[in-house]
């Protein structure tokens, strides 16, 4: 649910108790209560609130909130697992990130939600391109200072060549 909710959006914007409600009135707790239909919860808007809504914005209210739903408790289920984890010494942070991030990409795909474990997917392989390319960059720096060094040496007139020879093979650990 990364994305910004537009400020006009009056359905998804209503405060956290009326979601839960409007949750509740879809898909109730008990098995005695009973599930409302979409023209019941426009009424109740309309009644309660004074919200007036169509039967297609409501549809596609209630997959934005099932969405929602399934992401926060794959979320709450990965935090749930880090801090068990955590409680073993021996789980490296990478690692207790790592399992945290599988098990919310389980918990998104046994759901069916393709759409958030294709995200995720490619966040994590995005992240994987960022760290190799910082390793890289450390390499090409670390390259790039020695041969700083060695020019320096190279364009020392108060050296002789056995020291300049002597001491670009010390920069670049040659002998």
């Amino acid at each position: 649910m990364d994305k910004e909710i537009r400020a006009d959006a009056k359905l998804k914007n209503l405060p956290p108790d009326i979601l839960d409600t409007l949750w509740r009135l879809r898909n109730p707790d008990e098995e005695l209560d009973k599930k409302h239909t979409y023209v019941e919860v426009l009424a109740w808007l309309k009644s309660e609130h004074g919200i007036d809504s169509s039967l297609g914005a409501l549809s596609e209210f209630y997959s934005w909130l099932r969405l929602k739903h399934r992401i926060e408790n794959a979320a709450r289920r990965a935090t749930q697992v880090r801090l068990e984890l955590a409680k073993d010494s021996t789980i490296t942070p990478d690692d207790l990130e790592r399992i945290a991030q599988t098990v919310f990409t389980a918990e998104t795909v046994e759901n069916g939600d393709v759409e958030a474990f294709v995200k995720l997917a490619t966040l994590r392989l995005n992240r994987q391109r960022v760290d190799q390319d910082e390793r890289k960059l450390k390499i090409l720096e670390a390259k790039a200072a020695k041969a700083d060094a060695a020019e320096e040496v190279t364009n020392d007139g108060a050296l002789t060549e056995e020291e300049k020879a002597a001491r670009i093979k010390q920069i670049f650990r040659m002998g």
